[in-house]
């Protein structure tokens, strides 16, 4: 049997680019069920009378766990990591490596998210620096609290108080996370169903980004992860999958037109966040701090973007800088 490396380049590079643009089957709504007993459930649904507060209720997320990475493939040899990062960096170029959420909207007014691939992501360990003006204690009192607190130091006495004191925290970047937002089903019944306001959609994907953020990969998780364990997102992509045309001259009751509608509520809704005038702006104003520019698409096509992060750290430098400038008069 021929080895891998004695088939030709070209064919080595098909296959890194299968392993970097598998995804899984989109998921289909037929039959779906979302009762605690039932063994045969795919989505564990969020139906909290208070979930309605935060555009939460009705939000429904994949029990299968997210696919896993590539990053085994990529170091187990030095000629195939060498290969699939040329193949990485082409397929980059196109803008066809990115992580994939599928985001199923019912009638815009009930929303499923299924992973459908993660081909790569990138951790970074860093040490917390402390500021030293705050802080209600002094600084070896902390210290000697977080080493009697370790978890750690029960599992493995021999592990020394510089280990557990030590400040570090892991932070996993998400280059470009492309979510597609499927409309299907009738517009209109999102009134009838559950009150839904017009920009139901759009806070929807904030509480499914907040979750991504607090809880990790693992959207039904109900603990958040560590605090340790710092989560950002370079590029964010909303693009809107129109639903397939009718062939009516006219649209019918009910249909909704992505371009005027969902894609402009999607663009609306992250004005109300930076505005901050209603509880839902305030409580999703942390996604303003994880993500770096926004993309709102139509079909694959671009509708409006956005930067987030950047925008957010130069007016807090400009108001320490205005801070700082009063207090020295």
């Amino acid at each position: 049997m021929p080895t891998f490396f004695d088939l030709p380049r070209e064919l080595r590079d098909l296959l890194y680019e299968e392993v970097l643009l598998w995804q899984r089957p989109r998921p289909e709504l037929a039959g779906e069920k979302f009762m605690v007993y039932d063994r045969n459930r795919r989505f564990k649904k969020v139906y909290e009378p208070q979930s309605s507060l935060r555009g939460e209720f009705g939000c429904a997320y994949a029990l299968e766990h997210p696919p896993s990475t590539c990053a085994s493939f990529l170091a187990c040899n030095r000629q195939i990591y060498a290969e699939m990062k040329e193949t990485m960096q082409r397929l980059g170029k196109k803008g066809l490596v990115n992580v994939r959420l599928d985001c199923i909207a019912e009638d815009e007014s009930f929303h499923y998210f299924t992973w459908l691939g993660v081909p790569l992501v990138r951790t970074t360990m860093s040490g917390r620096q402390r500021d030293s003006k705050n802080g209600y204690f002094p600084e070896w009192i902390e210290d000697w609290v977080r080493y009697l607190s370790c978890p750690l130091r029960l599992l493995n006495p021999s592990l020394s108080a510089v280990d557990c004191i030590a400040r570090h925290s892991f932070t996993t970047q998400i280059a470009r996370l492309w979510i597609d937002i499927r409309i299907v089903g009738d517009r209109s019944n999102k009134w009838r169903r559950n009150s839904s306001p017009p920009d139901r959609t759009g806070w929807a994907i904030c509480a499914a980004l907040k979750r991504l953020f607090d809880k990790g990969p693992y959207l039904p998780a109900e603990r958040d992860q560590p605090s340790t364990m710092i989560l950002t997102v370079e590029e964010l992509v909303l693009n809107v999958v129109p639903p397939p045309p009718t062939p009516a001259l006219y649209s019918p009751t009910g249909v909704a037109q992505p371009k005027l509608t969902v894609a402009k509520e999607l663009v609306n809704v992250w004005s109300k966040i930076w505005a901050g005038d209603e509880f839902k702006g305030i409580f999703y104003a942390g996604l303003l701090e994880r993500i770096g520019w926004l993309r709102v698409c139509v079909g694959g096509e671009m509708f409006r973007v956005r930067e987030l992060s950047g925008v957010l750290e130069r007016g807090q430098k400009e108001r320490r800088r205005i801070a700082e400038r009063g207090t020295s008069w």
